[in-house]
């Protein structure tokens, strides 16, 4: 396990805490993870990352920022956070600019089509 306090905070001290299996060495995660942040070294090819935030979106960017798969997401508020980032960068892609054709916002929702891979395991 490594911790990461060179920030001079501590995960549990931030209102939402969250946790995920990645898909990177715990030596990688480490080296990049904010301060009070901890790593768990799983295998050769994965760790587990517990960090803090402001809000379940924070915390969900922050995963983001790792570019790797996450698995075993918990708790349930951070997986749905990821899910809503997902929607909103789905949307990000559309060439129609805000409120030009804003009443078909449901079905272009609807029409993303594939489940998200983004699983809360338990």
């Amino acid at each position: 396990m490594i911790q990461n306090p060179d920030c001079g905070d501590t995960a549990a001290q931030w209102p939402c805490r969250g946790s995920a299996t990645i898909d990177l060495p715990a030596s990688v995660v480490a080296r990049w993870a904010p301060g009070g942040s901890v790593v768990e070294h799983v295998d050769e090819r994965r760790c587990t990352l517990t960090i803090g935030g402001w809000s379940w979106m924070g915390v969900a960017g922050l995963f983001v920022t790792f570019d790797a798969d996450l698995y075993d997401i918990e708790p349930v508020e951070l997986g749905d956070a990821l899910r809503q980032l997902a929607v909103r960068l789905r949307r990000a892609q559309s060439l129609t600019p805000r409120g030009v054709g804003s009443d078909d916002a449901d079905t272009r929702d609807a029409s993303l089509g594939a489940p998200s891979p983004l699983t809360n395991a338990h």
